[in-house]
This record gives structure tokens, sequence and C-alpha cells, in this order.
């Protein structure tokens, strides 16, 4: 790799590291639920975004503001700092309330108790967390991860601030996410468990308010080439590259849409919870088409990352006899769903092909290149594993890709699944 394409590779890396940090502001309100939101911050840290905490008066009574500090958080808050001149001395202005409602990217409420959604509702200025909640941006996005018995998220009353706080907040920018289905602390069953942190954090980091929409549809993972009940062909694609970039795209604004194989990563379903997320889970290439010709029409890019099954065996209902497996078991060709897309797509589709390869070269490149010409394709080495060799691009973080248009390799690199997302929008200027 020449020193022009290293220096490229850097420049790229740099630019990912930075983008979609967030400086986010945690409110933690009373609920024994509560204790969550440790592990929440040491996940949105790890991440890489700022984070600041707000305290309740209802969750000092469930836990300690030190811990957070110990835990990496910039700054802790209690409920009255507002007139804590220690922890206003060193801000522009001394009025703590503003200043975080000007610093903060997106307001969370992890969990957000029925008491903390009345007060806000109601605009009460009581407390430093209702007085940020009244001086924030208008575009400032905020989330409420709501935690209460059942009878209380049910209630009337609840369902009527939760209403009100949609209504009077700018709903475009105030998302209220359901809370789970489970046993709950008072042993009852029912709504009303907060979001696992995983969850939790994945939503705060892809849901968007901007106005793109434009629609990306995306199939990864591997499908199947089933021969009886229990014995089918498949490859070791895992559906993580599928998952990076419907992830990031959510997070730039854009609607998406996954058709994933069966067993592709389960990560895919923690994107569920973000209202521009659709996910569509099917078994065989041919499943994979039927599911791509009812979509295609309604997206404006298409990206092919799935590693799609190119054989179809003659299915059998009952499990084959071991003799009736040895020599060769017939087979014929499995559709071409990237081909059925490129003959058949709307004239203002865009289409991302990848090209899985245990050598990639501009020659092997450049073949597939002209039999679906795609507007870009991504060369992405591979290996399974076989052999004793190195695991290449299944079930892995990080892939040597090549990116070829026009004809030519425009870029050889090695990046993060999770990096490969903004370059494929920047290569087709889009």
């Amino acid at each position: 790799m020449g020193l022009l394409q290293l220096n490229l590779q850097f420049q790229l890396l740099m630019q990912y590291m930075k983008r979609g940090i967030m400086n986010i502001l945690l409110s933690v309100s009373g609920s024994i639920a509560c204790y969550k939101s440790f592990d929440l911050v040491r996940l949105l840290i790890k991440n890489g975004h700022q984070v600041r905490v707000v305290l309740t008066n209802g969750a000092l009574r469930f836990l300690k503001a030190d811990l957070f500090k110990y835990l990496g958080c910039e700054e802790v808050y209690g409920p009255e700092d507002d007139f804590n001149l220690q922890k206003t001395e060193q801000m522009e202005s001394s009025v703590l309330h503003v200043e975080l409602a000007k610093w903060l990217d997106k307001l969370v409420i992890y969990p957000a108790s029925a008491n903390t959604i009345s007060n806000l509702a109601f605009g009460r200025a009581e407390d430093l967390l209702s007085s940020i909640f009244l001086a924030k941006r208008e575009d400032t996005q905020t989330i409420f991860f709501p935690a209460m018995n059942t009878q209380m998220y049910l209630h009337p009353i609840t369902k009527e601030n939760i209403n009100l706080l949609k209504r009077l907040t700018n709903s475009g920018k105030t998302f209220i996410c359901p809370p789970k289905e489970g046993e709950l602390i008072c042993k009852d069953k029912g709504v009303g468990k907060v979001r696992d942190i995983e969850e939790a954090a994945i939503l705060i980091e892809t849901l968007s308010f901007n106005e793109k929409k434009k629609s990306i549809l995306i199939t990864t993972g591997a499908t199947i080439a089933p021969i009886d009940p229990v014995r089918y062909v498949t490859n070791p694609s895992s559906g993580k590259t599928g998952f990076a970039l419907a992830k990031d795209y959510l997070s730039l604004g854009y609607k998406v849409k996954v058709i994933a194989g069966i067993y592709a990563t389960k990560d895919l379903e923690k994107l569920k919870l973000n209202p521009d997320f659709d996910l569509e889970r099917v078994t065989t290439t041919s499943d994979m088409l039927e599911s791509v010709k009812r979509n295609l029409n309604n997206y404006d890019l298409y990206i092919s990352s799935a590693a799609i099954s190119d054989l179809e065996f003659s299915y059998e209902e009952t499990k084959l006899k071991k003799s009736q497996l040895l020599g060769s078991i017939p087979f014929n060709k499995a559709p071409d769903v990237l081909k059925y897309v490129i003959e058949n797509k709307p004239a203002h589709l865009k289409t991302v092909g990848f090209a899985a390869e245990t050598e990639l070269n501009e020659k092997t490149l450049n073949e597939k290149w002209e039999r679906k010409p795609v507007d870009l394709l991504v060369g992405t080495s591979v290996h399974s594993g076989a052999g004793g060799k190195k695991i290449e691009g299944f079930g892995v973080n990080e892939c040597h890709y090549k990116i070829f248009k026009d004809g030519k390799i425009e870029k050889d690199l090695t990046l993060l699944k999770s990096d490969l997302s903004k370059l494929i929008l920047e290569e087709l200027k889009w």
C-alpha cells in the first residue's frame, strides 16, 4: 500500500472517529430502575460521547451521585445545583440550566418516572431538570424512557401527560420510547419495564429528527439452500455489515429497511425501536428475491450486502437417509437478486453491490461490474478460516475493501464495518 493510500486511509479514519459524537445530558429520575443508568452512562462514554448527568430528588433516594463521576462522567448535577456557585463559577453564564440547555445535543430521561413525566408536561420549573427542559432549544432532541408500574403507565392521567409532552414540545423532536412487558419489581407482570441499556443506547445514537427522510433498502446476512428439514447449505455471513450500515444511516436521518437472512445478527432487532427502521427476515434466495420485488420501488438507494446463496436444491419434505446422500445431490442455480434489481430498478434508484472474494483484483471486480453495472461496487476480502487460514470478512468488525467505480479501483483500504456507510455516500455523491 503506497504512502498516498495510507494517508487517505488515515484521513478517513480520523474523519469517521469524530462523526456521530454527541453531547448527551442524561437525566435520572426516581425509579427502582435507575441503577441501570450506571451501565447506560458507561456504554455511551465507551462509544465516544460526552455525557453529563442530572439527578432528580427521587433519583437521589436510590443512588449516590459520585458513582457517575467514577464511571467517567464529565459532570454530575443535583436538583438544586442551579444555586451551587461551585458548579457555575467556570461557566460563561452563572445560570446553570441555561448553559446546560445550550451545551446538550440530546436530552435523555432514563428512567422517566410518572412524577417526572407529569412535572415536565406541566412545565413546573422546580428543579434543575425541569428548568433545563423549558430552556432547551426548539430543535433539541429529547427521548423519554418511561419506567413504572403497569397501572401507573396505563392510567389515563399518565397517558394524557405523555400526549401533552408530544403536543407541546414539538412532537417531531420528542420521542417517548414505550417500555417493555415483563415481571416488575412489585412482582406484577405487564408493561412498564424500562428498556435495556443496549436498546436504549442504540436508539439514542440513531434517532434523528432531520428532514432528509430519503430511504435505503439493504440486504444483509446469508440466505440458506435447504436440502431437507434439517440440512441446508449456507455461508458464514453474519449480517454485521448490514447492521452497521443501517445503524449509521438511521443516525443520518434516512429511513431504512433491512431484508436479512434468517440467522443474521440479532443486533438488528435492537434497531426496531427506531420508528424509521423496518426489518424483514427471509430464509432462501427466492424468498429474498420476492421481498426485494415487493419493496424496490419504494426506496432511493439499494445496497446489496447480503451473501446470497447461488445454489438451490430440490427440497425433500422428510429427512434424507445417509444412503440417499451418497454421491452427488442435484442442485440448480438460484435466482440472481442483484441482476433482477439492475434490470428492473426505477430510474431514480442508486445501487451498491458487494463482491466477496478471496482474491481482490481489478480484473475480477471489472468482470463482476460488467455483468451487473451497479453505481458502486464494494470488493470485500473474505475467507471462512477453513484450512487454518485467517478469517476475513465473515463475522469480524474490520474488513479490507476495494471500492470500484467507473471501471477502476478508486480506493484500497481497511476499515471498520461501522465506518463504511459514509464512504459509500461520499462515493455516490449522495
